[in-house]
Order: structure tokens, then C-alpha cells, then sequence
């Protein structure tokens, strides 16, 4: 084995600078996508079945909303022991899925330190430049069409482009990743412009009861 590594090593002094460049390039790549498909990959894909559920029971309880108003408007006009049974499991229904989105919304980050906490979190990691950081426009979870009297949840999302080398980004993620803070991935963009130096565009969110500017 230690003659196998010797006389690759040795291959490798005699090619010339361009072709020892292509070959580190190389291994580089294999690195970033690695780690990209056993770190980053994972928490985006999980954060967007999370998403998914937050807007299905999101969407119920204002289905249940629509179904409680209707049975409470009937009631008025013609009480009815049947109806009213119904009534008041569609009531606690909708209050116990409430609850549930209100523990989860709970336990993340306020939307007016999201920005903040990115900018901390690279202040304190070398190697890295800021080039943007943009608070997005708020979206309603359920739909993008909801009406000025929609009362569910917002997302609330933040963009981030940074350039620096690959294990100083590598740095910043996995500090964002073990912060004692709940916050959300969406996408994440990494691309090799002028090696080493290579450009993040990462977009996270949190959530929050209003539709309000983060800011940053």
C-alpha cells in the first residue's frame, strides 16, 4: 500500500502545474458535493415536507373555520342537538390544530431577527464577504392569492450571497446549522467562480402570525 501511495505521489510532482490545478479542482468538487448531498441536501428536503405540512393543516383549519361559520350561522336560524354535536367537534378540532401550529411557530426564531442572525453568524466567520442580504417578500402559507381578510401564517423569507473560500463557508453553515435557534432551509445555490473562491445564495425563513418587513 505505502509503495502504491509513493508512486502516485510521484506521478503527481511530474505533471505540470496546469494538469496538479485540474486534478485539485477535481477533488474539490467531489468535497462540495459530498458534503452538499449528506449535509445540506437532508435539512432542505426536510424543511420543505415541514412547509408542506404547516400548509395542508394551515388549510384545514380554515376549512374547519369555513364549516364552523356556516353550522353556527344554520344554528341561529333553526337549532338542532345533531348540528350543535357537530358544531362543537368542528370547534375543537380547529382549536387543537391551532394549538399545534401555534407550539410550532413558537419554538422559531421571530422574524425580525432572522437577518440579524445571519449577519452575526458571518461577522464572526473568516474568510467570508457579504454581497447582499435581502429580506424577501412575506407569502401566506396556504397560497399566494390570499385576501386582505386572511388570518393564517406567513413566511417570512431572507437572502443571503456571500463569496469566500469553500471550508470558510463550510464553517458558516455548520454554525447556522447549531445555533440553539429554530429557523427553516429553502435553497441553497454554491458555485466555483474563481477558485478557491466560490459564491453562496442561500435563502432561509421563519414563520410568523403577521405580514411584516424583517428587515436587513
Amino acid at each position: 500500500m505505502k509503495a502504491q501511495w509513493l508512486k502516485m505521489a510521484e506521478k503527481f510532482a511530474n505533471l505540470s502545474v496546469r494538469e496538479k490545478w485540474l486534478i485539485t479542482l477535481c477533488s474539490l468538487t467531489v468535497v462540495i458535493l459530498g458534503s452538499y448531498v449528506f449535509f445540506v441536501e437532508p435539512t432542505v428536503k426536510s424543511n420543505q415536507l415541514l412547509r408542506q405540512k404547516l400548509t395542508a393543516t394551515n388549510h384545514s383549519i380554515q376549512q374547519l373555520d369555513d364549516q364552523i361559520l356556516a353550522i353556527s350561522t344554520k344554528l341561529k336560524q333553526d337549532p338542532d342537538q345533531g348540528v350543535n354535536i357537530e358544531y362543537q367537534r368542528l370547534v375543537t378540532e380547529s382549536q387543537a390544530l391551532s394549538e399545534q401550529l401555534a407550539h410550532v411557530i413558537e419554538n422559531l426564531i421571530s422574524p425580525s431577527q432572522m437577518a440579524t442572525l445571519l449577519e452575526d453568524v458571518l461577522a464572526g466567520t473568516q474568510g467570508l464577504h457579504l454581497v447582499s442580504l435581502e429580506s424577501l417578500k412575506a407569502e401566506p402559507i396556504v397560497n399566494n392569492n390570499a385576501s386582505e381578510n386572511y388570518a393564517g401564517y406567513y413566511l417570512h423569507p431572507v437572502r443571503l450571497e456571500l463569496t469566500g473560500g469553500y471550508f470558510s463557508v463550510l464553517n458558516y453553515l455548520e454554525t447556522l446549522e447549531s445555533l440553539p435557534v429554530n429557523y427553516y432551509w429553502r435553497s441553497f445555490n454554491y458555485q466555483v467562480n474563481d477558485y478557491p473562491n466560490a459564491t453562496l445564495i442561500l435563502e432561509v425563513y421563519t414563520l410568523g402570525t403577521r405580514q411584516e418587513f424583517i428587515g436587513g
